[in-house]
């Protein structure tokens, strides 16, 4: 019997489905999270569930005691995050707009972790810059999903921030525009997101593994959409 022959875009869409089926259940407090964000008017753009149970999987993994996080959004990542922090751990999680802040706070809330989680709310690198100052960290686990043109800048920051064995997660390493490493001069998000990958891929003391994701409604492969970082020294 031939097997039936579907087209590459619907074939992603039935693999986001199923994965979603099977693997996609949420806890109550990460459904309210989002429910609340969208309420909110806040711009969907956090990661998809799938992302979302890797980040906390590779908590549980690590089982960190110390968690630095830029970008919070509503607060979802987070949430998933702290699932594998150790008890008595904490989360440091930057945001810049208002009124994200206000809206993660109450998520964090309903989750009944505030006391866990700080929230500083500033420009990313200006956090980092008083963080390095003060002699902050280190940190364990550190997740970036901030503003993709400031990527090369934060990991200079951040490894200043992390112990020697450090994971550092990052999200959207693939830019949806242009030929494949040949970022055009005149976009400078793609430009920033591809010395960012060099960056890491020419580091000594980390270890880089790209991973592809699936995203959107219709299930869109994205290429190494995701990527861990591992300190090795």
């Amino acid at each position: 019997m031939n097997p039936t022959i579907i087209s590459g875009l619907e074939r992603n869409r039935q693999v986001k489905d199923y994965i979603r089926r099977h693997f996609g259940d949420e806890s109550e407090v990460t459904r309210h999270a989002l429910q609340r964000s969208e309420e909110a008017g806040l711009k969907p753009i956090q990661v998809p569930v799938s992302v979302a149970k890797t980040l906390s999987m590779i908590a549980k993994l690590t089982r960190p005691k110390t968690i630095l996080e830029i970008g919070t959004l509503g607060g979802y990542s987070a949430l998933w995050l702290i699932q594998g922090m150790v008890q008595g751990g904490r989360l440091t999680t930057i945001e810049c707009e208002e009124k994200h802040v206000a809206i993660a706070k109450k998520n964090f809330a309903f989750a009944g972790i505030e006391d866990q989680i700080e929230i500083r709310q500033g420009l990313a690198l200006d956090v980092l810059d008083e963080m390095i100052e003060r002699e902050e960290g280190p940190f364990d686990l550190i997740s970036i999903d901030g503003d993709k043109r400031e990527y090369p800048d934060y990991l200079r920051r951040v490894l200043k921030l992390a112990q020697s064995k450090a994971v550092i997660l990052s999200d959207n390493m693939i830019p949806k525009r242009g030929e494949i490493g040949c970022p055009d001069p005149r976009d400078l998000e793609a430009m920033a997101i591809y010395l960012f990958n060099q960056m890491l891929a020419d580091h000594p003391a980390l270890e880089t593994i790209p991973l592809t994701t699936i995203v959107g409604e219709n299930g869109r492969i994205d290429s190494t959409g995701f990527t861990i970082v591992r300190g090795v020294e």
